[in-house]
């Protein structure tokens, strides 16, 4: 129910930032936020992690839908997706005294985002600056739990990108200079990786 009350103003958010282009209506973009977040509450525990991770969640539904939109992860959103996640780890790390899997989530952070960091020096095309500021949070919250979920859960946005744009090409509908947006592909991947590890 939360994620279907909350989806007015995230399609709000996403309006102002995916100007002129055509995006979903706040029910899909609620009922996405509801499941995710029922998903999350069934399988992320204790509360104040899963906390952190519906933090997470309610910043980074609308950064899916706005890069699938106009390739553009703002950093309004993407600061807060980092901060929200960040304050909710750390008052779980002083309420269970679990410091060790906070100064890992950090370092998690750090590394995720300075991979991304050095994909798009590798290559500017292909990957943007807010694909490196999103990676920061996605990567907190992955390594919060352990570096093997950091590692599945980087992977698997690589992998459904892959999967994505293999079907892109056989159908015809994209060549192999056309850019798709990564930003929904991290996300997905990610929570993947948190509800199934």
């Amino acid at each position: 129910m939360a994620g279907l009350a909350i989806g007015r103003p995230q399609r709000a958010l996403i309006s102002r930032f995916a100007v002129g282009a055509s995006v979903a209506s706040w029910l899909v973009v609620g009922l996405v936020s509801a499941i995710l977040l029922a998903a999350l509450g069934a399988r992320v525990h204790p509360p104040l992690v899963l906390a952190a991770a519906c933090a997470l969640a309610v910043c980074t539904v609308p950064l899916a839908f706005i890069d699938a939109a106009v390739k553009r992860l703002p950093d309004l959103l993407t600061g807060a997706a980092y901060a929200a996640t960040g304050l909710f780890l750390i008052v779980a790390a002083a309420v269970s005294g679990g410091w060790g899997a906070l100064g890992r989530a950090a370092l998690g952070g750090l590394v995720l985002a300075g991979v991304y960091l050095i994909l798009l020096l590798i290559s500017p095309s292909g990957m943007g600056l807010g694909d490196v500021k999103l990676a920061a949070s996605l990567g907190t919250m992955l390594a919060w739990t352990s570096w093997n979920l950091l590692l599945l859960g980087g992977f698997a946005g690589f992998a459904l990108a892959a999967v994505y744009s293999v079907a892109l090409l056989a159908t015809g509908r994209a060549t192999r200079k056309q850019q798709i947006p990564f930003g929904p592909f991290m996300i997905a991947g990610a929570f993947l990786a948190v509800l199934l590890g």
